[in-house]
């Protein structure tokens, strides 16, 4: 493969790119080699085909090749980023959730963005929280030193996004660059929570996570759409085991231990709604928004490590709401960001 033309054409005839040419087309979209006619057509075609586990791991193969180094100083971390995307309104319940995870001990390194699909980014959540979100790798060590926690500005790590941002927005429809941004951490992260609003994501993203060397991770959509462990029935869960094993199978909030709810008592308006609704959720009390905190939460706690299956993370996490442990945890994230703890 010489050119982004021979992938294309590859795409064209369906045939699916090898995880190597794969890294080889998007490297030429990302360094600029091809016209933007070309660059268009290629990921229009590859989003009509849909790309395949090996396609996207070799995606994220080229971008984190080209994003700024981060050494987080050998730590296995956790993220929790996922699509996005479901259009359900709902407040940051994977943001919450990472909090959970570090409150239980696992070291966690969020990576996210300001709203795109969403109606309220992380970014925008933690930033209206008083957290400094443009860090260098000097400010994210001292965050997890401190908190158990950093958060990664996204847009601050993949500078080559910025070039490619007009041609995004004139295609007008989510590509694979939004699949990318999702599963490309620059903390290479060792364990992943990871939820899809369109279930056929669910298989590609799975193998290419495990393309990729993610230790431990969970793919997850519920059956109401959302890209999360949903709290108003069944979720649809592959995860991804020390090894290498893949394994699907179907979760409740009954099997975990926590009572049907309606998502749409989760939903927000705006970030005042935001960040509202993210602190009360995390300062004890019981509700729905506590309830899929503590889903998503336990999750997180499982996938980390610290709890032998997902029911006990639930039941750690509401632990850590009804202590308002995470809200501990989110004042040290708060105060460190901004220099006034040390690491």
């Amino acid at each position: 493969m010489k050119s982004l033309n021979d992938a294309l054409a590859a795409i064209v005839e369906g045939r699916s790119l090898s995880e190597a040419e794969a890294e080889f087309a998007i490297g030429e979209v990302m360094d600029g080699n091809a016209h933007d006619a070309v660059v268009g057509a290629f990921l229009i075609a590859l989003k009509v085909k849909g790309a395949e586990g090996e396609e996207l791991a070799g995606a994220v193969r080229a971008m984190l090749k080209r994003a700024r180094p981060l050494d987080l100083g050998g730590r296995e971390v956790l993220d929790t980023c996922g699509t996005g995307g479901d259009g359900a309104r709902t407040f940051n319940i994977s943001t919450g959730a990472a909090l959970i995870a570090a409150a239980a001990g696992v070291r966690v390194a969020k990576h996210g963005n300001r709203a795109i699909s969403g109606v309220v980014g992380t970014a925008d959540v933690l930033e209206a929280m008083g957290v400094k979100i443009e860090l260098d790798a000097d400010g994210l060590n001292r965050c997890i030193e401190a908190a158990g926690i950093c958060f990664i500005f996204a847009p601050a790590y993949h500078p080559a996004f910025a070039r490619l941002a007009p041609l995004r927005r004139a295609l007008a429809m989510p590509t694979i660059f939004n699949l990318m941004g999702a599963i490309g951490s620059p903390a290479r992260p060792s364990f992943h929570l990871f939820g899809v609003a369109n279930e056929n994501l669910i298989g590609p993203i799975s193998r290419a996570l495990r393309s990729l060397g993610i230790k431990r991770a969970m793919v997850v959509r519920g059956a109401d759409g959302l890209d999360e462990i949903s709290l108003s029935g069944p979720t649809r869960v592959v995860e991804l085991r020390q090894g290498g094993e893949l394994t699907e199978y179907e979760v409740t909030p009954e099997s975990l231990g926590v009572a049907r709810g309606d998502y749409r008592g989760l939903e927000i308006k705006n970030l005042d709604d935001a960040v509202r609704m993210l602190r009360s959720a995390l300062d004890g009390g019981r509700g729905p928004a506590q309830d899929v905190l503590a889903l998503n939460g336990g999750a997180a706690i499982y996938l980390g490590g610290k709890a032998d299956s997902i029911k006990a993370g639930v039941a750690a996490a509401r632990e850590i709401i009804a202590a308002r442990g995470a809200l501990e945890v989110l004042e040290k994230l708060r105060r460190t960001s901004q220099g006034e703890l040390p690491g």
